[in-house]
């Protein structure tokens, strides 16, 4: 799955979020605009999956509504990246590759990593 059909994928789902709260009077007009507004801002076209994932955490800074749908993503990234990457960092410090390992760390840290995607986030229902 590419970035900008994850991206797709993510801004449909606000839709349907905006749609069902609206519908439902649990979000105003103007509050529905401010998300979608901001989430246009975050998630740009041709975005690299490095950059969409440091967006992603953005789009419920303010807007709690989005959290159910971004967190599969997110766990996605914790468990695909961050949990290997501290087993390849164990694994360095075994060896005696210090320096390798703080370097891989402050990497993951600032989630400076090249991924490909292999996630399973589902879209919630």
């Amino acid at each position: 799955m590419s970035p900008d059909d994850i991206r797709e994928r993510i801004e449909a789902q606000v839709v349907d979020v905006i749609k069902q709260k609206v519908e439902n009077e649990e979000m105003t007009e103007e509050r529905a605009q401010e998300l979608a507004q901001r989430v246009l801002e975050i998630l740009k076209p041709n975005m690299s999956l490095e950059d969409l994932y440091k967006a992603l955490p953005m789009l419920d800074d303010n807007f709690s509504e989005v959290s159910p749908i971004i967190i599969p993503y997110l766990r996605d990234y914790e468990d695909g990246v961050t949990k290997k990457a501290a087993f390849q960092v164990r694994d360095l410090i075994k060896s005696g590759r210090y320096k390798e390992a703080q370097d891989l760390a402050d990497r993951v840290i600032k989630q400076d990593v090249k991924l490909v995607w292999t996630g399973s986030a589902k879209p919630t229902s």
